[in-house]
C-alpha cells in the first residue's frame, strides 16, 4: 500500500469529521447521478459541493488516502465511524473487488468526481473485464484519483526464519502487518508459523515502539477475524494455526500476546467464547495469573470466561466448544448461595420454608412419596437453574413483608451484587423487576430506609451503570432493544438526557424510532429536557423531538414550540406546523400559506405533505395552480406529484376537473416527466374518494390513458370491495 496506518494509536485526527462530510457528500452525488443526467444542475450542485469539503482537506495534505477493511475505513491511523452508512457501503464495495487503499489528490475536478461516480455503479463482470477497478480509472482518464489492489501473495510467507536477512525480515514483518490492517491475513499452509513466531518473540519484547506496533496489529487481526463470516472448518483450521502460532511464543510474548487480543474479545464477547475454548487453558491461566479485570481492562464478563477457561480441566491440551451444558455440582451451586446470601445471616432475611426447601433440595436425601427417577429429574431441573434468578425471586417475595433495617440492608446489598450480574448477562428483564420491586417497597410505607440514603436506586442512576445499559442496544442486538427500553422507561427521567444524545447520533431510522419510543414512554418527566434540546443545532434531532412532543402535547411546552416557527430548516417549520394545527389553527394555517408561497421548492414541497390539515379554500386553490404547467425539472415534478397525492386526501371535488386538465394536455412529444405524472394521477384516482372519480376515470378510458385508466378503475373496484 502507499499509505498504511502507524500501528499504535493516536490523538483523535481533527480531518474525521470533514473526511466524514466528504464521503457523505460523495455517496450523495452518486446516488443523484442514478437519478439525472450528468449536466443536471442537480449533479452540478451536488459535485460543487463534494469538491468544495475536499479542497478543505487538502489545506491539510495534497493527497488523502483511505484504507479498505472489509468493515470499514481508516484515515491516518484513525478507524472512522464503522456505524456510519457511507463508510460502510464504499468499504463493502471497494474491498469486495479487491481494493487495499484510494487516494484522491489536489486537482481533482468536476469531470473527473463525475466519471468516478459513474464507474462505483458498475457490476463486478464490467470491473473484472476491464482487468480490475485500476485499469477502469485508467481507462476513463481519471488522473487525481487512484487505487492500491490487495497483493494477496504478499501475505505468505514459506521462508525458514534462520536463512532470510534482517531485510527479509522486516518485509516479511511489513507484509505481515499490512495483512493485519486489512483483515485479510489467512494462517493457511502455505505460512511459516515458526517464522512468524520468531518475529513476534523479537518485536513483543523488542522496542516500546515494537510493541506497540505489535499490539495494534493483533488487536485489529483478532477483530476484524471476529466479523467475518466465515466457513467452519476453515475458521477451526485457522484457529488451530493461531494456536500452533502461541505455543511457539515465549512466556513472555505469549502474555502479551493475548492480553493485546483481548480488547477484540471483549467488544465481540458472543464470538469470543469460540476462540478462547480453543487456547490451552494453561496459556490463559499465564497470562491472568495474580492480576485482577481492572489491571487487564476487561469486561467483568469477558474476565469471568478467561478466568473459568484458564481453571478448568483441560482435555488433550486443548478446549473443545460445548455442546451440552453441564449442571454445576453441588459444591458450586452452594458456593454461588454463599456468595448471594451469608450463611451465618440468612435468618435475616430468608423464611425458614426458603432454607428448608433448598436444603433438602440440595441434599442427597430427598424425602417423599415421589419415584426415584422423578426426584432425580426434578433435582437436575433445579440444579440447571440460574441460582441468581432464583435468589432474585426470593428477594421478592421477601419485600412483601414487614423488614427491619438490618434485613433491609443485607437486601440493597444484593440487589446490588443482582443488578451488576444482570446487566452483565443482559438480563434487563430482571434488572427492571429489581428496580420496579424495590422502588414499590421504598415507597410502601414499610421501608425504614430514607429514599435518599438509599443505594440501589442510585446505582442505577450512577452515568457509568447507565452508559453500559445504553451501550447494550449495540451490544445485545435487536432481540433486546424492547426490554432495555421497558427498563429505561422504568427508570425514567435520568435517563432523558443520554437518550437525546443517542437520537442525534443513530444513523439508521429503526434506532432513532427506539430512542423516540423510549422517550415517549418516559413521558411528562422528559419534557423539561426535550424543550431545552429544542436549541440543539441539529435540525432532525430538534424534528424528531418535535413529533415526541407532538404526540402528548403539554400547555406549557406551547411557547417552545412556537419559537421554532421561524426555524432555519423547512421540516423543523412544517412540524412546528403540524403541532400548531392541535392547538392553535388559525396560526397554523397563516404559517402554511407562508411556505406555500415561498421561493424554497423544499419548503413549498414540505407544506405541501400537510396541507390536508387545513380546510382554508386559499390552500386548495394553491394546490391547483401547483398543476396548472406540466414539471420543468425533477424537483418541480416531485412538487406536483406530491401535490397530486394531498388532493386526493382532501378528497374535494374541485380538484378532478384540474386532474382532467392536466391528463388532456396536448403534446406532440410527451415527456418522461409527464409519463410519470400521468402514472401518479391514475394511482391517485384509484383512490380518491367519491363517485366522481369513478365517473372521470370511465370517461377516460375512451381516451388516449385508456390503458391506465382502465387499471385504475380495476383496483379501485378492488380497493371498495375491500372497505366493504
Amino acid at each position: 500500500m502507499s499509505s498504511q496506518p502507524s500501528n499504535h494509536p493516536a490523538a483523535e485526527n481533527q480531518d474525521k469529521p470533514l473526511l466524514s462530510a466528504f464521503l457523505h457528500e460523495l455517496n450523495i452525488s452518486r446516488r443523484k447521478l442514478s437519478l439525472y443526467p450528468p449536466e443536471h444542475p442537480q449533479i452540478t450542485a451536488s459535485v460543487d459541493n463534494t469538491l468544495k469539503i475536499l479542497d478543505e482537506l487538502f489545506q491539510t495534505d495534497t493527497t488523502i488516502t483511505l484504507g479498505i477493511s472489509p468493515e470499514a475505513l481508516y484515515f491516518e491511523q484513525h478507524w472512522l465511524d464503522k456505524e456510519d452508512l457511507s463508510n460502510q457501503q464504499f468499504a463493502h464495495f471497494f474491498s469486495s473487488i479487491g481494493i487495499a487503499s484510494i487516494s484522491f489528490k489536489k486537482g481533482l475536478n468536476s469531470p473527473e468526481l463525475i466519471r468516478f461516480n459513474q464507474l462505483l455503479r458498475s457490476d463486478r463482470k464490467t470491473i473484472e473485464s476491464f482487468g480490475g477497478f485500476d485499469k477502469l480509472i485508467e481507462q476513463q482518464q481519471i488522473e487525481h484519483i487512484s487505487v492500491v489492489p490487495i497483493n494477496y501473495d504478499a501475505f505468505q510467507a514459506n521462508q525458514n526464519f534462520n536463512e532470510i536477512d534482517a531485510t527479509a525480515e522486516g518485509q516479511l514483518w511489513e507484509n505481515f502487518i499490512h495483512g493485519l490492517h486489512n483483515g485479510i491475513l489467512d494462517f493457511g499452509d502455505t505460512v511459516d508459523i515458526n517464522s512468524i513466531a520468531e518475529i513476534f518473540n523479537q518485536k513483543l519484547t523488542g522496542t516500546q515502539l515494537e510493541r506497540d506496533q505489535s499490539s495494534y496489529s493483533i488487536n485489529l487481526f483478532v477483530e476484524n477475524s471476529l466479523q467475518q463470516n466465515q466457513d467452519s472448518s476453515l475458521q477451526t483450521k485457522n484457529d488451530t494455526k493461531l494456536v500452533s502460532l502461541l505455543e511457539q511464543l515465549t512466556p513472555e510474548a505469549q502474555q502479551l500476546f493475548l492480553n493485546s487480543a483481548f480488547p477484540a474479545l471483549d467488544r465481540h464477547h458472543h464470538a469470543a467464547s469460540g476462540l478462547l475454548q480453543k487456547i490451552p487453558s494453561h496459556l490463559l491461566q499465564n497470562t491472568i495469573v495474580g492480576k485482577n479485570r481492572q489491571e487487564l481492562n476487561l469486561s467483568s464478563r469477558l474476565f469471568g470466561l478467561i478466568n473459568n477457561l484458564a481453571t478448568a480441566p483441560n482435555q488433550e491440551g486443548q478446549h473443545k466448544i460445548k455442546t451440552k451444558s453441564v449442571p454445576p455440582s453441588e459444591d458450586i451451586v452452594r458456593a454461588r448461595l454463599d456468595v448471594l446470601f451469608s450463611e451465618e445471616r440468612q435468618d435475616l432475611y430468608m423464611p425458614d420454608n426458603y432454607q428448608a426447601a433448598l436444603y433438602n433440595i440440595l441434599s442427597d436425601k430427598v424425602a417423599g412419596s415421589i419415584p426415584e427417577d422423578e426426584k432425580q429429574k426434578l433435582k437436575t431441573q433445579i440444579e440447571n437453574q440460574s441460582v441468581e434468578i432464583n435468589c432474585a425471586a426470593i428477594i421478592f417475595e421477601v419485600l412483601h413483608q414487614q423488614l427491619d433495617s438490618e434485613q433491609e440492608k443485607a437486601i440493597q446489598q444484593n440487589l446490588l451484587d443482582l443488578s451488576r450480574y444482570f446487566l452483565d448477562t443482559g438480563n434487563f428483564k430482571l434488572l427492571r423487576d429489581i428496580h420496579t420491586r424495590w422502588s414499590q417497597y421504598l415507597y410502601s410505607g414499610n421501608s425504614s430506609a430514607g429514599i435518599f440514603n438509599e443505594i440501589v436506586l442510585s446505582h442505577h442512576a450512577q452515568s457509568t451503570f447507565m452508559a453500559e445499559v445504553l451501550d447494550g442496544v449495540d451490544l445485545w442486538g435487536e432481540e433486546k432493544h424492547q426490554q432495555i427500553a421497558d427498563y429505561i422507561i422504568s427508570v425514567g427521567e435520568p435517563y432523558t438526557e443520554p437518550v437525546i444524545e443517542y437520537l442525534g447520533l443513530a444513523p439508521k431510522w429503526s434506532e432513532r424510532q427506539l430512542w423516540m419510543q423510549i422517550l415517549k414512554g418516559i413521558g411528562g418527566e422528559a419534557q423539561k429536557v426535550i424543550v431545552r434540546s429544542l436549541k440543539d443545532n441539529r435540525w432532525y434531532l430538534v424534528r424528531n423531538l418535535l413529533i415526541i412532543l407532538g404526540e402528548n402535547l403539554d400547555p406549557k411546552t406551547i411557547k417552545a414550540i412556537h419559537h421554532l416557527a421561524e426555524h432555519p430548516h423547512p421540516k423543523v417549520r412544517i412540524e412546528v406546523i403540524r403541532i400548531l394545527f392541535n392547538c392553535n389553527p388559525a396560526t397554523a394555517n397563516r404559517q402554511l400559506l407562508k411556505e406555500l408561497r415561498s421561493d424554497d421548492p423544499d419548503a413549498r414541497c414540505s407544506a405541501v405533505h400537510i396541507a390536508d390539515l387545513s380546510q382554508d379554500p386559499h390552500v386548495l386553490s394553491i394546490l391547483h395552480k401547483n398543476l396548472v404547467d406540466g414539471p420543468e425539472n425533477e424537483t418541480d415534478l416531485e412538487l406536483k406529484k406530491q401535490t397530486i397525492r394531498t388532493l386526493t386526501r382532501i378528497g374535494n371535488n374541485e380538484s378532478l376537473p384540474v386532474f382532467r386538465r392536466l391528463l388532456h394536455r396536448q403534446s406532440l412529444l410527451t415527456s418522461r416527466r409527464m409519463k410519470h405524472l400521468y402514472a401518479e394521477i391514475f394511482q391517485n384516482l384509484a383512490l380518491f374518494p367519491g363517485n366522481s372519480a369513478a365517473r372521470l376515470l370511465q370517461e377516460l378510458q375512451s381516451g388516449k390513458h385508456k390503458q391506465l385508466a382502465g387499471q385504475a378503475l380495476k383496483k379501485r373496484q378492488e380497493f371498495t370491495r375491500s372497505e366493504r
